[in-house]
């Protein structure tokens, strides 16, 4: 028995529209921004089936309002919370209970069942707050169809114990938990033993051992006396004469409230208490309590009828990263996904944190903001179709970069020279990297439109950076191609970005474009498609990529940044031409990597720079060799000589982002 879908209507962010969540898996994580709804989300849960009644109850604030309102003329507001609960064959424990509620939409589906909490608030004469009346119910008919008053049943009181959500919160406090109280973690694993009639003698011969230990006790026997000399005085009924200083015998309760967990060896010589630990510690307690409640109900049989044990518990966790050193956050995630995977458990997290999300299955991930309007939308994240060779690559992309899920604008490039110069470059241009959560991914070498998909789905703007790779194997009209084809996957029309003078590019002209060449070597025709594809956030590094253009524009910083007496040895241009043609050769080679490579829409000073080039780029590392010549560069050194591609991008960066 597991939850395959839920429905929020009119519930705090969420308007009266809603959301649909459709859930494939056990382990689920609502991600996004601060305040965008995943907490309200969670509380939901708690809504229909949270163990205590204020968990359980709807108040006049869980009603949405939308800013545009003018509250004092609200006079009344509806919301529904709706769980889709599914069963699969071997849940013979689970399915009588709820047999005669269950749906099925077709002969091979698994049968489900569709419980709906509504609630309504109006106003009342008699209280400020006005009045609210929930009601839980089954939905008797399928999604889709008519619904009316015969397809609505009360769920009953009998069965809410069956189905319960354990919601531990952003602020753990585990001390709570482990008193012995309705509505605790230690009362509810307590309430499982048999306390069987040995038992209940041998306890209380043990109490009345300790009674006498104490009788022995010549003060003790003075304070009993004195007791009851003066209760006599003030009491001549013969009722209640004696008092009887002692334990009573069937105190079981009481010892059980005076349960306490210690921990020790410590470095004080003392145990120590909960409250005693740091609150990283006291955090993971808290989660290791929940995870032996759930063993612990899977294991012992109570044969008392009174004691109701759930066939399900969906476990709400709000941000288990809180106060946990990001190295033992793997371990956490590890083990809530092994809860997740007991017959009767459910899992459900809420986090913003990368650390957290790269650690979860991208398909049980549910991205949450808030738009314009404040209200808060929810989406699936959008993967290819798992036949599909990109399946793997985007699945693991976003496992390896999570922060994109919580980005204001990401930049996708190609590889580690983007990501170590942009925060510079960016810093320089008055773009703060920080302040307006812009996230660069090294994804845009394969399957882009994919990631390009993702974005969108979860609206969160982009542009992408490229390298042009004249004269290198793919690169030039071959880069072009490749993105227009991305930009086709997503929907474009070719009649707009396949657009040439005197109409559209054929099927076989686009379908050559990769072979196409430069008329006298020269390169028009292709930065004409680079200038037009600027149109769509696409940029390229040209002619060649980003650390050539750097390299170009900012020649003399690249050349100091090399240790003292190191450097490519280049002959003589005049006095050793062969060497230096030689040396050049080699260099343009590796530059373009082909042995056939002319470099022949490259400038003679472009070619001279390809000895550096591949002194800097392909003899040492990219990342290292831009660190240090960015420290030799001031703000205005960068400004002055910034490549025009830059200038232009981030222009595009600073409209998205505003």
């Amino acid at each position: 028995m597991y939850i395959s879908k839920i429905i929020i209507k009119g519930f705090r962010a969420f308007d009266t529209d809603g959301v649909t969540i459709s859930l494939k898996n056990k382990l689920n994580a609502f991600i996004g921004l601060n305040s965008t709804g995943k907490t309200a989300a969670l509380e939901a849960l708690t809504k229909v089936f949270g163990i205590t009644k204020a968990e359980r109850d709807i108040l006049r604030q869980d009603f949405h309002i939308a800013p545009e309102e003018d509250i004092d003329s609200v006079d009344e507001r509806f919301l529904s919370i709706e769980l889709k609960m599914n069963f699969n064959n071997s849940e013979k424990e689970a399915i009588p209970h709820f047999f005669t509620h269950m749906l099925v939409d077709d002969e091979d589906s698994e049968p489900y069942i569709r419980i709906r909490l509504e609630s309504k608030w109006y106003k009342s004469d008699y209280s400020d707050e006005g009045e609210v009346e929930t009601t839980i119910l089954f939905i008797t008919v399928p999604e889709g169809e008519t619904e009316d008053d015969d397809t609505k049943r009360i769920f009953p009181r009998h069965l809410k114990g069956l189905i319960q959500v354990l919601y531990i919160p952003a602020i753990r406090k585990p001390s709570d938990q482990i008193r012995y109280v309705p509505g605790s973690i230690l009362y509810r694993v307590l309430r499982l033993l048999n306390f069987n009639d040995k038992f209940k003698v041998d306890f209380n011969d043990k109490i009345e051992g300790i009674n006498d230990l104490f009788k022995d006790l010549d003060e003790f026997n003075e304070i009993q006396s004195s007791l009851n000399s003066f209760w006599a005085k003030f009491h001549k009924d013969e009722r209640y004469k004696q008092a009887n200083l002692g334990f009573g015998n069937s105190d079981l309760d009481s010892i059980l409230k005076k349960l306490e967990v210690s921990f020790s060896p410590t470095e004080t010589k003392r145990s120590f208490q909960i409250n005693d630990l740091g609150e990283g510690y006291r955090s993971l307690f808290y989660l290791t309590l929940v995870c032996a409640l759930l063993e612990v109900e899977e294991k012992i049989k109570n044969e008392d009828e009174e004691t109701v044990k759930p066939i399900l518990t969906i476990l709400a966790v709000e941000e288990p990263e809180n106060h946990i050193a990001p190295q033992l956050l793997g371990r956490v995630v590890g083990i809530l996904t092994s809860i997740s995977k007991q017959a009767k458990t459910q899992v459900f997290l809420s986090s913003h944190t990368p650390a957290i999300i790269k650690r979860i299955d991208p398909e049980s991930i549910f991205h949450f903001r808030i738009d314009k309007k404040y209200k808060s939308e929810v989406n699936a994240i959008l993967l290819p179709d798992n036949t599909d060779e990109a399946y793997k690559f985007v699945k693991e992309a976003v496992k390896n970069y999570p922060e994109i899920y919580f980005a204001k604008l990401a930049v996708i490039g190609e590889g580690d020279s983007e990501e170590v110069l942009f925060n510079r470059l960016m810093e320089t241009n008055k773009v703060d990297f920080d302040d307006n959560i812009i996230t660069f991914v090294p994804l845009g070498h394969r399957f882009v439109n994919h990631i390009w998909k993702l974005l969108k789905i979860l609206n969160i703007p982009y542009v992408t950076l490229l390298d042009l790779d004249i004269e290198r194997n793919g690169g030039g009209w071959g880069r072009i191609k490749y993105i227009l084809q991305q930009l086709l996957e997503i929907g474009y029309k070719k009649e707009e970005i396949l657009k040439i003078k005197g109409g559209v590019l054929s099927d076989k002209q686009f379908s050559e474009m990769h072979t196409w060449g430069h008329t006298d070597n020269k390169l028009d025709s292709i930065l004409a498609w680079v200038n037009f594809l600027k149109e769509y956030n696409v940029f390229y590094s040209q002619p060649l990529d980003l650390d050539f253009l750097m390299l170009e524009h900012y020649t003399e910083k690249y050349k100091n940044a090399i240790p003292k007496g190191c450097g490519p040895k280049i002959p003589d241009k005049v006095e050793e031409q062969a060497k230096y043609k030689s040396k050049l050769d080699g260099a343009i080679q590796a530059t373009l990597k082909s042995e056939e490579a002319e470099a022949l829409t490259y400038t003679e000073e472009q070619k001279e720079l390809m000895i550096w080039y591949n002194y800097h780029f392909l003899g040492r590392g990219k990342p290292s060799t831009h660190i240090s010549a960015l420290s030799l560069m001031s703000d205005e050194e960068l400004i002055e000589n910034m490549p025009p591609v830059f200038v232009k991008m981030f222009k595009r960066i600073k409209k998205l982002i505003s």
